[in-house]
């Protein structure tokens, strides 16, 4: 009996097996391993390239996608356990995106990493040439068998990196490959969609060696009398754990017999069923904090209502919510402002924090359904909080928030929902009085504070240098224009324009370096076009 909650990876299976995507890898692999005297077909365009270090890659261009496969020697026992740790701060570390502030480290498996590291340049010009292929729409599978395939999961994750969202992504599909992610790189794929991107074949009688390294993807386990798809780790550790043999292993039969024993795909009574009711329990616990998420977004409704009664009362006596919680910040005076940052903001944030760490650990299915739930949520409070931390960060004397200072959980919001909000809103925008409008980019903030620092540089500095001058005068520049833009697409809130905000005092401060050079901006404030800005059209 076919358990759904347990099998989750079977439509990748399928999909593979049906499309002729795995028999097509494999005979790709055995002719990289045992080239064919015969001349290729002359319609097929094949490339190859081969290094030193004894990794070699063949791209085979065929009618309805394009295929890389990497070959690499046998690996050597004594190192086939050596591992490398990564840091995101390591200059030679070249996943440094896969690193986040819970993960700032990980480690990869050494005899993998360095053959990828020692082809380097190769693999350089092979990226461009795919991003090209991702482009034309045509699919991209990269494959290899044994430490072959190793490197081209690795190659896969720095090829994602560089992926447009709009793109297809690649699809890695590796046969009896040791595994190359420790817990903590494990971890932050579950925590990704780069997860979706893996299919390893392995077949039931291998074993690999799971005491350090574990697995990331989904895996294709293939038995006798038929095969599984799992994407649960665990479990996949429970059915695969033991000694790796690292020879290249002839997956012909393997697949003969998967073709002959299709309908056992996804065929629960392969598995024991102590590892079924395992799979169940952790699936079980994930829905249960997934209900429990969507029932705590209505508790938060409580702390964003007061949060907007704070800006509404801010609005009442002409002062912006964001220079009056910087105010109060330095000088606290009124316990309602103190509850604004210590009770009510704090606890949205760790709310949002853990959505966002929720979204990222769960499938991409999963995860895509609770992104759209949280959609406008989302962006409400992203707009309208953020704003609050970018206070307390620069009365710390800090400085470029945006690169350095920026929470992961704004990024990834802004990622994930920032786009279709922007889209819906810039139609209403146009429609109506903008007086109550959250400034879309919720780090607008820190863009006039970064300003106001390089004013006061030029203002204080002594003696300084023509060409600092001149750097610091075209950040100044740089800010004009984007302030004009979100004036123009009416992206910003009226409220920045009260006379004591920080952007007015920005722009008395910069009128006078701009003296009489006039431009779009300077235009619109001297002759005060500001005062009807966001009203309806």
């Amino acid at each position: 009996m076919e358990s759904s909650s347990s099998l989750k990876g079977s439509a990748l299976g399928k999909l593979v097996v049906t499309s002729g995507l795995l028999h097509s890898s494999w005979s790709k692999i055995l002719e990289i391993h045992n080239p064919p005297y015969s001349n290729h077909d002359p319609g097929l365009q094949v490339s190859k390239k081969k290094k030193d270090s004894g990794l070699e890659f063949q791209i085979h261009r065929e009618e309805k996608f394009t295929l890389v496969v990497f070959s690499a020697p046998p690996i050597c026992r004594s190192s086939s356990s050596d591992s490398t740790l990564l840091h995101v701060k390591d200059k030679e570390n070249p996943f440094p995106f896969l690193c986040s502030e819970n993960n700032p480290s990980f480690s990869l498996h050494t005899p993998a990493f360095n053959l990828f590291t020692s082809a380097s340049t190769s693999l350089t010009y092979l990226k461009s040439e795919l991003l090209q292929t991702l482009k034309s729409e045509k699919p991209v599978i990269i494959t290899g068998a044994a430490l072959g395939g190793s490197v081209a999961s690795l190659y896969t994750l720095w090829l994602l990196e560089t992926i447009e969202p709009t793109l297809k992504r690649p699809l890695c599909i590796t046969f009896g490959s040791p595994l190359i992610a420790d817990a903590s790189l494990q971890q932050i794929l579950e925590n990704s969609v780069r997860n979706s991107c893996f299919l390893h074949v392995v077949s039931a009688q291998t074993r690999i060696k799971m005491d350090f390294f574990k697995p990331f993807g989904t895996f294709l386990i293939c038995f006798d009398s038929g095969c599984v798809c799992i994407e649960d780790h665990v479990a996949v550790t429970e059915l695969l754990n033991g000694v790796h043999d690292s020879g290249l292993v002839d997956y012909s039969q393997v697949l003969n017999r998967l073709d002959q024993s299709m309908l056992s795909l996804a065929d629960s009574r392969l598995i024991p069923e102590d590892v079924i009711k395992g799979i169940e329990k952790r699936a079980e616990m994930k829905n249960l904090r997934f209900d429990m998420m969507f029932k705590k977004l209505n508790d938060m409704k409580i702390s964003m209502a007061y949060i907007e009664w704070y800006k509404k009362t801010c609005k009442e006596v002409k002062i912006g919510y964001y220079d009056r919680f910087k105010t109060q910040l330095a000088f606290p005076s009124k316990e309602f402002d103190i509850n604004i940052k210590n009770h009510h903001k704090s606890e949205l944030n760790r709310f949002w924090k853990s959505v966002v760490e929720e979204v990222e650990r769960r499938p991409q299915s999963d995860a895509s359904i609770l992104k759209r739930r949280f959609l406008f949520s989302g962006n409400n409070y992203r707009r309208m909080i953020e704003p609050l931390d970018i206070a307390e960060y620069y009365l710390e004397g800090r400085k470029e928030y945006r690169t350095t200072g920026r929470s992961h959980h704004y990024v990834m919001l802004e990622k994930w929902f920032g786009m279709e909000s922007i889209l819906i809103e810039k139609e209403r925008c146009k429609k109506r009085d903008l007086s109550d409008l959250l400034t879309f980019d919720s780090c607008f903030w820190a863009e006039v504070e970064d300003s106001l620092i390089v004013i006061n540089q030029l203002n204080t500095t002594v003696g300084m240098r023509d060409d600092v001058r001149e750097v610091l005068t075209r950040k100044l520049v740089e800010f004009e224009g984007y302030m004009w833009e979100i004036i123009t697409k009416r992206e910003v809130s009226p409220e920045i324009f009260l006379e004591e905000s920080s952007f007015m005092k920005w722009w008395k401060e910069y009128k006078k370096i701009k003296g009489f050079n006039s431009s779009y901006l300077t235009e619109f404030m001297n002759t005060r076009k500001y005062e009807s800005y966001g009203k309806s059209q």
